[in-house]
């Protein structure tokens, strides 16, 4: 970073105003940009075609839902690319104000959070084939030239922007903006379409860099998921030929019950049990809690001071956490003591299993596949002990191999950390890069 933008920054931080800026009630931006427009002046805005998913299938033209649009972090959604995505079969007229054309912007009209109310995708449709704007999208047309293609995809992502949505949003529990709301959000942007498209070019890459990283996460998962299903076989297949060299002994028939001392889940505990949570201070254990493999000291959890200690289980270190409750199948593996309630079963390992091979035995296919033959319906889905206990499993008798095919799959699992943590570093990269060149404290 150059001195000179290290001014400017220090300026802000400060409260001042760099020379050749302007300080406008939406924020500070270069005197040359345009700061006079709303998106009112730039686009034409058109409410989608509402259909339900039970309305969708696969034939006709592609459709764009809004949980589609919501549940994604990407910028720019084209034809192509959502080709896979449901379609609504219908007779095209020509007269149609829901189709979205090369270079419209679509945006969520509702959202569960204030921060996405400011959701936007730019659509690359260059051969303008029909392409359905769905239920809770509104898309602008542009009126001019104003905006050059690419950097439409950006123009939400300041965070002077962001803050006018959050701030027209309305609802209790879902916001939303309409029609009549999005014509006044205020925008700041580079004159020079020169400048637009250099601006953009810089923020695709490192979007590409996230597109690729994200695929080798996905592609390190599938191949540990081809992995778990070999080491981890359904009831009569032969154990695979892959075995580690060195190890001769067979593999053990056993039932889920002959795998640990202890299995309970929370609830009303016996009392005599000194396994059973007494006096607080101890993580407490919710249900998202099991998203991630390890339960450990670097993340937060809240404590069980102060509440209610009848009914809560204390689950001695290494061992597994394994949800049956409103959601079944989590596994993870707690480093330090935990308690639980009810909807979570913590397993105490026998001497005889390694703690990590139950891990992955437990987030197998085979084993989760057997879990939910023997789920109880109802309000939720869940399964009960008594059933667990009686799921067939196929385990090595020698420990020693068990560490083997746990060490395996856990080079997966860190490998998959590793790249993890270099999506989110790429992405604080570019958060702030699009803070400084959206605003024009970088200029290109």
């Amino acid at each position: 970073m150059n001195e000179l933008i290290k001014q400017r920054i220090n300026q802000l931080n400060n409260g001042e105003i760099p020379s050749g800026y302007e300080k406008t009630e939406f924020g500070i931006f270069p005197c040359d940009w345009v700061k006079d427009k709303a998106f009112g002046d730039l686009f034409d805005f058109y409410g989608g075609l509402g259909k339900s998913r039970e309305e969708l299938g696969e034939e006709g033209h592609a459709y764009l839902h809004y949980g589609d649009l919501h549940r994604g972090s990407f910028n720019v959604v084209s034809h192509a690319q959502y080709e896979h995505l449901p379609k609504y079969d219908v007779t095209l007229k020509g007269s149609e104000t829901y189709l979205m054309e090369d270079g419209d912007v679509a945006f969520l009209d509702a959202s569960e959070n204030l921060e996405g109310t400011s959701r936007s995708v730019l659509i690359d449709n260059p051969d303008n084939e029909p392409f359905i704007a769905g239920l809770h999208i509104i898309f602008g047309k542009s009126k001019d030239n104003s905006l050059e293609k690419w950097y439409k995809q950006y123009i939400t992502a300041t965070e002077s922007v962001r803050k006018q949505f959050q701030r027209l949003a309305s609802g209790f529990k879902v916001y939303g903006v309409t029609r009549e709301t999005l014509p006044k959000i205020r925008i700041a942007y580079p004159k020079s379409t020169d400048e637009q498209s250099k601006i953009a070019e810089i923020l695709m890459k490192w979007d590409e860099a996230i597109e690729l990283c994200n695929q080798q996460v996905e592609k390190l998962k599938q191949l540990k998921s081809i992995w778990l299903k070999k080491m981890f076989p359904q009831k009569g297949e032969r154990v695979p030929e892959w075995r580690f060299k060195g190890f001769t002994d067979a593999w053990e028939q056993r039932k889920f019950e002959d795998l640990y001392n202890y299995a309970s889940e929370g609830g009303t505990p016996d009392t005599n049990n000194s396994f059973f949570y007494k006096n607080g201070d101890v993580p407490f254990v919710k249900i998202e809690d099991t998203e991630s493999k390890y339960i450990d000291s670097t993340k937060s959890y809240i404590t069980q001071e102060g509440l209610s200690h009848s009914s809560a289980w204390l689950i001695p270190e290494n061992s597994v956490i394994f949800t049956n409750g409103a959601t079944v199948g989590n596994v993870a593996i707690n480093l330090l003591p935990v308690a639980t309630k009810q909807g979570i079963l913590g397993v105490i390992p026998s001497k005889k299993v390694v703690t990590e091979f139950l891990f992955y035995l437990l987030s197998s296919a085979t084993f989760q596949r057997e879990v939910r033959s023997r789920m109880a319906t109802g309000t939720f889905a869940t399964i009960i002990l008594k059933n667990l206990n009686q799921i067939p499993v196929c385990i090595p008798s020698d420990k020693s191999e068990q560490e083997e095919i746990a060490g395996y799959l856990s080079a997966f699992d860190n490998l998959i950390t590793l790249h993890q943590c270099k999506v989110e570093k790429i992405k604080a990269q570019q958060k702030v890069l699009q803070k400084y060149l959206l605003n024009g404290i970088v200029r290109v």
